[in-house]
């Protein structure tokens, strides 16, 4: 008899806690709605970290590729490299001479555009109008035809193009980290400027020998060392800018965080 009650009332204890249906709803309720909470946090964090990768990555390829052509050319700046065969005459020497640093890194090229929809590496789709933020107002804008791009083995895409007014090495430098038909076309998410320029008494590519720097940048010194990563007092106005401002600059304030994007980072 004992033993029967025993059993049957371990029968009970069971029977008391299982879940009812209520319970499993009201759970799953509970679970949904902090996976509908935390979900886009999580995206956005991932998002963030593969544009970083990306943006990090073909930097430094850029670089690397800038320092390699400089180095065949003994270290000359880009306006004495030796490079104008198969080039139109009268092209700015940066863009005879920059296509260089692509095909270095086995990039594919792209001729000049012809057309404003024919910019950023054009396979037969047009490149839409990209957005941008100036100074809390939002923007579209699209790139002008006197540029070149190419496509490099990780899939970003690199135009550049001249400061037509100086005559010297000077120009900018986008990437569109994802290439020009994924993502969103966007300033500061997956496109970011750079630029490059020399002085007269500088080696290399670069202001007195600097390699490609963020756009927002402002040089203190003539050091003819090369700028890799930029001091905060370099990148402040270009902080400041990208938070309050043109997110044209906020490669600047990545570079300057550590290749990171802190909390205040207009994404």
């Amino acid at each position: 008899m004992s033993r029967f009650l025993h059993e049957t009332d371990g029968i009970k204890h069971s029977g008391k806690y299982a879940f009812t249906l209520a319970e499993v709803l009201i759970t799953l309720g509970i679970i949904g709605i902090v996976a509908a909470m935390t979900l886009p946090t999580l995206i956005q964090g991932y998002q963030k970290s593969v544009a970083l990768n990306k943006l990090k990555q073909t930097y430094a390829q850029l670089s690397t590729g800038a320092e390699a052509v400089a180095a065949d050319f003994d270290a000359l700046p880009m306006h004495q490299w030796s490079c104008n065969e198969g080039w139109a005459e009268g092209q700015y020497n940066q863009e005879n001479c920059f296509y260089l640093v692509l095909e270095k890194l086995g990039a594919k090229m792209y001729p000049q555009a012809s057309e404003t929809e024919k910019t950023m590496c054009y396979q037969g789709e047009a490149y839409p109008a990209y957005k941008y933020n100036y100074w809390g107002e939002s923007r579209t804008r699209g790139f002008n035809t006197y540029s070149w791009s190419a496509q490099l083995p990780n899939g970003a895409c690199v135009l550049w193009y001249a400061y037509a007014w100086t005559g010297s090495d000077a120009g900018k430098i986008f990437i569109d980290i994802d290439g020009p038909y994924k993502g969103y076309n966007t300033m500061g998410k997956d496109l970011f400027v750079f630029g490059y320029a020399a002085g007269h008494n500088g080696k290399g590519l670069g202001r007195n020998g600097r390699t490609i720097y963020p756009s927002g940048i402002s040089f203190e010194n003539d050091d003819p060392a090369m700028v890799k990563m930029p001091t905060v007092s370099q990148a402040k106005y270009g902080v400041q800018a990208c938070i309050n401002g043109s997110r044209e600059y906020c490669a600047a304030y990545i570079m300057v965080s550590g290749w990171t994007m802190p909390s205040d980072y207009p994404w």
